[in-house]
């Protein structure tokens, strides 16, 4: 049996369905999927994936054998879309998550997380209920998108959550950029001769790929559920299309005085407005030289993607790169977000400030047969 499944025309008419009346909703680049579950994606030289529709609904597996978590053989969910929340849909996708869970039974998985689309290099995580009770308002480029009732039929399924991740958003950029101006002179003071701080564009991020590809799995490889992936799954996508997005006025790097990178905090317009019911612009046709003057005010500015090399963890530069972004992103943006943080990383506290706070979860579930021999 092929580690490949194909991906029918009913898998993508299923999500098309179910935000035909969504304005906000960003739209499926269906040949991007389709190359993700291909031979060219460099993930099926260990990996294997497993995807199959029912009445109204639809979902994905992924298993890798060397992927472990807290000492467990995992398999996660992705793609999972359904329909509507009638009786049938509902009862068929309970149907589906079981066939799910027995061929990731089948391949070894002791426990599931999703969603996870492939590995955290992808979308992954559920948008929940903000801490006002709703989900108003359009979806950022790269957020997390789904009817609110998608966590609870999660639930009931059997999955509960394991994280909760949070994105506060600054309505009142300049004021708060007004407020770091000190404390990130101060900052630079203390580091000048040691550190050179300096913008970063995409030209720069492309001329270090080879250096940032065995960096980043050193910064991020105690994240949780991370997987490392080859060079080529990194420039697929860490690369071009990746690098054009970025906003070259207030993404941050840093260097240490030896000329190694010592971190580097990712900033992006958000794109959305160019990409919502209507328009339905491709995420991978974005580039910030051509699109980010068309973008309507209120600009918002999403600090995505922040790390630190492991040897300079100690010497203050998140905060300093925070501050230093905040800063450079006040002349062109009115608004910022701290995008998808965890609820237990550090970074949460520079973000306290936002007026608008959005959550997120990750999902886990015990397959039966590993609870089974547990007790």
């Amino acid at each position: 049996m092929s580690s490949i499944p194909h991906l029918s025309d009913e898998f993508f008419r299923i999500a098309r369905e179910r935000y035909s009346d969504d304005a906000f909703w960003l739209g499926e680049d269906e040949a991007a999927v389709r190359r993700q579950f291909s031979t060219a994606n460099d993930y099926f030289r260990t990996g294997r994936a497993w995807a199959e529709t029912a009445e109204g609904c639809r979902l994905a597996g992924f298993f890798n054998p060397e992927q472990r978590i807290n000492d467990e053989a995992v398999a996660y969910f992705g793609f999972w879309e359904n329909s509507g929340d009638t009786d049938a849909v509902l009862n068929a996708q309970r149907d589906l998550f079981a066939r799910f869970e027995r061929w990731a039974a089948e391949q070894g998985a002791e426990r599931i997380y999703g969603p996870i689309n492939f590995n955290t290099y992808g979308p992954y995580r559920l948008r929940l209920a903000d801490e006002q009770g709703g989900m108003p308002g359009p979806v950022f480029a790269g957020e997390p998108y789904n009817p609110l009732s998608y966590g609870e039929q999660l639930q009931t399924l059997g999955y509960d959550i394991h994280y909760r991740y949070y994105t506060r958003i600054n309505n009142n950029l300049p004021a708060l950029a007004q407020q770091m101006e000190k404390p990130l002179a101060q900052a630079l003071q203390q580091l000048q001769g040691e550190f050179i701080v300096s913008r970063l564009d995409g030209d720069t991020w492309m001329n270090n790929l080879p250096e940032l590809y065995p960096l980043i799995d050193r910064m991020f490889r105690q994240n949780f559920a991370y997987s490392p992936i080859s060079e080529a799954q990194f420039a697929a996508a860490c690369g071009e299309p990746f690098a054009r997005k970025l906003c070259p006025q207030s993404s941050v790097l840093v260097r240490h005085k030896s000329g190694a990178i010592a971190g580097f905090f990712l900033c992006y317009p958000d794109y959305s407005p160019l990409q919502v019911a209507g328009s339905l612009m491709k995420a991978a046709d974005i580039r910030y030289d051509q699109h980010a003057a068309l973008l309507p005010e209120p600009r918002l500015a999403l600090a995505k993607t922040g790390a630190i090399h492991p040897d300079y963890r100690q010497a203050g530069l998140f905060t300093l790169m925070s501050m230093q972004l905040t800063c450079w992103a006040a002349p062109h943006y009115q608004r910022v977000a701290a995008a998808l943080v965890r609820e237990d990383n550090p970074s949460l506290r520079y973000a306290h400030n936002g007026e608008e706070v959005r959550v997120y979860g990750l999902f886990t579930k015990k397959l039966a047969r590993a609870a089974a021999q547990e007790g």
